[in-house]
């Protein structure tokens, strides 16, 4: 008796919250919370002092979907913190800007910032199956590569994320929006207030070299998550194709170089758990750059569009406040060369 007395409460409760709370409009493990409004304050080089970030019903930075859908041009950008620019105010990310440019020439464009802090390609796969196939874009860019470069200097194995995991309570946790919110309640109330950050970013400081690298002969050696990478991207084109939808792959940018001037300085990147064996700011970029050219390869062979984002922006302060994320000036860079490549290169409709 208790317990069917128990159950009836709770499934009254799950009820109840479902009408006051409700889930959010795709798989609920993905961390796109809808209506979230935040003033932020960062303190980073090249980034305003006050910014916002909001996003809207599907979870995403940018303006709502468009009621006239099947009748705009869509695009969801795809990728992970350098696309979801979270510290840049929500008119200065380069998603945002891309829009505003495309719409000089094409004012029923719409793009929606669908990156999400940490996600790999792997994410990425996750966020075409249950979002982009769910809302059916004309396009997306996907700008990818640095998170899968994470993996390798984190010199650890590639984690199961939610959607991989079987158990009860990853069953439980996305079908029940009361395991939701226990989960989420000291993060997100009724979905208007953003997920708290486990860590701030910061401006890159370098650091010099304590001990010389030790690093193998053939540096494809040291990236354990470099062949997972290669069949993600193949995946991802297939999933796009079974979708009809377009897709542009973008290399990663970095502020890091393969120079003098960077030859002595230690390539650590505060979101990345730190390895014993450090290595060079050149290392980074020179591994960074086997993901972009693979990206570059891996599309030229499947005839999928690829911007080499990477050869295009500067290795330089003005555009970088960290050694991957964008400032202000840096998401105006990308904006400005995504539009002339898609207009360029003849993506956008006519």
């Amino acid at each position: 008796m208790v317990a069917a007395t128990l159950a009836a409460c709770l499934l009254i409760l799950e009820a109840g919250l479902r009408i006051a709370s409700p889930p959010p409009p795709f798989d609920p493990r993905l961390p796109l919370h809808p209506l979230v409004k935040r003033e932020l304050h960062p303190v980073l080089r090249g980034v305003s002092p006050v910014s916002r970030f909001t996003t809207n019903k599907w979870g995403m930075r940018g303006d709502s979907p468009p009621k006239n859908w099947n009748e705009s041009f869509t695009i969801v950008a795809v990728g992970g913190s350098t696309t979801e620019c979270f510290y840049l105010d929500d008119s200065k990310t380069w998603p945002a800007q891309l829009q505003q440019r495309l719409r000089a020439r094409h004012p029923d464009s719409w793009v929606g910032n669908g990156g999400l802090d940490g996600h790999s390609t792997r994410g990425h796969i996750v966020l075409m199956d249950k979002v982009v196939r769910k809302i059916k874009p004309d396009m997306v860019i996907m700008l990818a590569g640095i998170n899968d470069l994470g993996y390798s200097l984190e010199n650890r194995d590639i984690p199961l994320n939610h959607f991989e995991r079987f158990h009860l309570k990853y069953w439980l946790f996305g079908r029940s929006r009361l395991v939701q919110l226990l989960h989420l309640w000291k993060q997100v109330l009724f979905n208007r207030v953003t997920v708290i950050k486990n860590t701030a970013h910061g401006t890159f400081e370098p650091r010099p070299m304590q001990k010389p690298e030790s690093l193998p002969a053939r540096l494809e050696e040291a990236l354990p998550s470099f062949p997972a990478y290669r069949e993600n991207l193949k995946i991802i084109i297939a999933m796009a194709r079974q979708m009809n939808v377009r897709l542009l792959f973008m290399t990663q940018p970095l502020l890091f170089d393969d120079t003098p001037a960077w030859r002595n300085i230690e390539g650590g990147m505060y979101w990345i758990k730190e390895s014993d064996s450090k290595v060079s700011a050149p290392t980074v970029w020179k591994m960074l750059d086997i993901f972009n050219r693979e990206m570059v390869s891996v599309c030229a062979g499947e005839n999928v569009p690829c911007l080499d984002l990477a050869s295009r922006i500067p290795h330089d302060e003005r555009y970088f406040y960290d050694a991957a994320h964008f400032t202000e000036a840096g998401a105006a860079l990308v904006a400005d060369t995504v539009a002339q490549y898609l207009e360029e290169n003849r993506l956008m409709p006519y």
